[in-house]
């Protein structure tokens, strides 16, 4: 029996009514006391299928969530260059779709339903959020139509793990319904691969949660339901037709979708100007350099590289970044000016460092006797740390041994 069947099936046994035939008599069915009409201030959203139930609401563009505006200060283009979003497509802040799904289960699969999903985008004026709400399994279909509605002029998604959970779903639910999804090869942003490769050196880890407090400074009200008790709740509601415990649901998706646009913001802002970014921290302007050697930027990825040097008081951070910098200059054909950084690293006795220094001066500068030194300063400190088996030992040798044959050939030739 398939995960759907099986689904189907517990719904079933909870009384939750299937077919577009009973879709206006679909309605959880243990009590109307508590509907989810009377229990927040929802609306009718109508579609070719049936109606939906959503509440819409609105947010200036002044609209501060955390320590940070809901709207970039500038233009966005290096934040859609990151998402190979090419130029030419012209995207505007209107043509972004910000999305968050709940769902019935937290692995995915067919048998796993979106039950809510937060949409919102800018109109210009302010920015509207909609929350579509699946009261019955059997409304799916108009479900998805009013996603489809509220994205029509979409040229693009910003999410939190969306390429990995929430699309991959909604894909799913579309082609069970046999209809259309607006989300099939459309540009999508996830935030949280940009966030991990800016805060992830600096954070434990980089949950949405955890983002909104660290870099957002923005902190959820008690009363709010956490994401792994969301499936639970929506299967009571369907058991019992009580939607009050729903407002925490709510209420969660609705600062998930308000963080998506303050972090897209925040993003945007620290892509379009890395020197006014205010970063404190010297790891982040690393990670920040390492961005834009991806947006293949490397003038002012050397100067972030520079920046976080300068400010590091970690040796061994400090060393990272020394490398990593030297690294790129080297991918330019600019070795000569990683040479400084290579040698303060070989102080350190960084193997790297001192491997890079004998290739340059073996291959580059031809001074044979200075790699030679080097590569005995490696092989030296490799025995005193008891690493004469490793394979760095015997590769320090075999260009030691090569260097000799070198610098003895030069002498019969002299």
């Amino acid at each position: 029996m398939s995960d759907w069947q099986n689904l189907s099936e517990q719904l079933r046994k909870l009384g939750v009514k299937f077919g577009v035939q009973e879709q206006e008599k679909a309605k959880p069915h243990q009590t109307d006391e508590f509907p989810i009409e009377s229990v927040l201030n929802c609306s009718e959203t109508r579609t070719p299928i049936g109606d939906i139930i959503s509440i819409r609401k609105q947010f200036p563009l002044s609209y501060t969530h955390g320590t940070h505006n809901i709207i970039p200060s500038d233009t966005f283009k290096r934040i859609l260059a990151w998402a190979n979003i090419p130029e030419h497509e012209n995207i505007k802040l209107e043509n972004l779709i910000f999305l968050d799904t709940e769902t019935t289960g937290l692995s995915g699969g067919t048998g796993t339903m979106v039950f809510m999903i937060g949409l919102a985008k800018f109109t210009g004026t302010d920015l509207l959020l909609e929350q579509f709400f699946l009261r019955n399994p059997s409304e799916e279909e108009a479900f998805l139509h009013a996603i489809s509605q509220f994205c029509a002029d979409m040229k693009a998604v910003v999410s939190y793990n969306g390429k990995a959970f929430d699309i991959p779903i909604l894909n799913t639910r579309h082609i069970l319904q046999r209809i259309p999804s607006p989300f099939i090869n459309i540009y999508h942003i996830d935030l949280l691969t940009v966030s991990r490769q800016l805060w992830r050196l600096r954070l434990s880890q980089c949950r949405l949660e955890n983002i909104e407090q660290e870099i957002l400074q923005y902190y959820r009200l008690d009363g709010e339901v956490p994401g792994y008790l969301v499936p639970e709740f929506y299967k009571n509601y369907l058991h019992t037709g009580d939607a009050r415990p729903l407002k925490g649901v709510f209420y969660h998706n609705q600062e998930d979708v308000l963080s998506l646009t303050a972090l897209f913001s925040l993003i945007a802002d620290i892509l379009e100007d890395p020197f006014n970014a205010n970063l404190p921290y010297p790891v982040d302007v690393y990670s920040l350099g390492k961005i834009f050697e991806q947006l293949h930027e490397p003038e002012i990825a050397n100067k972030l590289y520079k920046h976080s040097q300068h400010h590091e008081q970690d040796t061994a951070l400090r060393l990272r970044y020394i490398l990593q910098q030297a690294s790129l200059l080297k991918r330019q054909n600019l070795s000569q000016h990683a040479i400084p950084l290579w040698e303060e690293a070989a102080t350190h006795y960084n193997l790297h460092a001192i491997e890079e220094l004998a290739k340059y001066h073996e291959h580059k500068s031809k001074q044979l006797h200075l790699a030679l030194e080097l590569c005995q300063k490696a092989l030296i400190h490799l025995a005193l740390t008891n690493q004469t088996d490793s394979v760095s030992y015997q590769r320090f040798k075999h260009r030691q041994q090569r260097l000799i044959r070198k610098i003895n050939r030069d002498k019969e030739i002299n």
